[in-house]
């Protein structure tokens, strides 16, 4: 395609006319589809030990030349890769986070998001069926719901248990930062994956002990730490008792309304009277800034069925389970501590 008009220069000011505001979404759809392909082709690890030539990338990846130089050429204008010589590349701060085994790589990230066969992103392809029906269009799609998808695809779960841990890997020290553990004896992580989060507080709260709660049917090895207890099970049925704090973090987005309320019921059972319940959520706020939870909240979707939710949603939400919200405390992420009281039911 070709244009004359100079308006179409993408380096635009902080005011984009209307059609530079919807040519740089194009742009950024374009610009994702390329970065996942060359991560899937292994082109950052390739690029590890020195630069290569085009020719030697093409034929380490069975890819023509031609075309793979125009694919490079479009992502070094973004700043993922660089020529050092023409038809040369070479690995950039952002490329080098792509590579498979660095610590805090995005690899898995881009691959569970933007790449075929991994759920998300024919979800989003079918975005329409989810609007119309209120369904996950995964579901569709697949014929079975996400967590399905996950048992049966060792590569999709693989890259999504990859790119939990790399969000979480900045996530975590700010969750852990923002309140006060130590008055808390017991803390039971309820689906805590691998123990990330409840080891980063134990760290700070040398007095508490944890337990590690997760689904039995959940194939990982947790993080070995000498005051956690680890134990299986199925939080719509039952979660462990006597914590005096018990956390869900990113638990109920994963659910829409009468799912979440379940596992919130299953929660209020085993709590005692003095005990805490912490959500660890995004929370959408009201208005139409841009946040972040606006956007994971159609990955809810169109992928599992779920929702971001408001302040005032999680207040009716818990309230209607037999909780009070006391508090909400913003952390230096996208993520806030709902905590609540064990009220009374409605």
């Amino acid at each position: 395609m070709q244009h004359t008009d100079p308006r179409l220069d993408f380096d635009v000011g902080p005011d984009p006319a209307p059609h530079e505001q919807i040519l740089s979404i194009v742009l950024g759809f374009w610009q994702a589809r390329a970065l996942a392909v060359a991560t899937e082709l292994g082109i950052p690890d390739l690029l590890a030990d020195r630069p290569l030539p085009v020719d030697e990338l093409a034929r380490r990846t069975n890819t023509n030349a031609l075309a793979l130089f125009r694919l490079l050429r479009a992502l070094e204008s973004i700043g993922i890769f660089t020529q050092p010589s023409p038809g040369v590349f070479c690995n950039t701060p952002a490329s080098l986070s792509l590579r498979e085994s660095v610590p805090g790589s995005q690899w898995p990230t881009v691959l569970h998001c933007l790449a075929n066969g991994n759920g998300p992103y024919e979800s989003w392809n079918e975005l329409e069926f989810s609007v119309r029906t209120g369904e996950p269009s995964l579901c569709k799609i697949y014929g079975h719901d996400f967590w399905d998808l996950l048992r049966r695809s060792p590569q999709a779960n693989a890259v999504q248990n990859g790119a939990a841990r790399s969000v979480s890997a900045a996530m975590t020290p700010a969750v852990t930062a923002a309140y006060d553990w130590t008055q808390f004896p017991v803390i039971a992580d309820i689906g805590g994956g691998i123990g990330t989060q409840l080891v980063s507080i134990l760290e700070v709260s040398p007095a508490s002990h944890g337990i590690l709660f997760e689904r039995a049917d959940i194939d990982v090895v947790s993080i070995a730490h000498d005051r956690m207890f680890v134990t299986q099970g199925n939080f719509f049925e039952s979660v462990p008792t006597g914590a005096d704090a018990y956390l869900l973090r990113w638990i109920l987005h994963d659910w829409a309304d009468p799912e979440a309320a379940k596992i919130l019921a299953s929660v209020r059972r085993s709590m005692k009277p003095t005990a805490r319940l912490i959500l660890i959520e995004s929370v959408i706020p009201d208005g139409p800034a841009f946040d972040f939870g606006k956007w994971t909240d159609l990955q809810m979707l169109v992928c599992v069925g779920g929702r971001e939710r408001t302040k005032m949603e999680y207040r009716t939400l818990l309230r209607g389970a037999g909780f009070d919200l006391q508090h909400v405390v913003p952390t230096e992420s996208p993520l806030h501590l709902l905590v609540a009281t064990r009220g009374t039911l409605p």
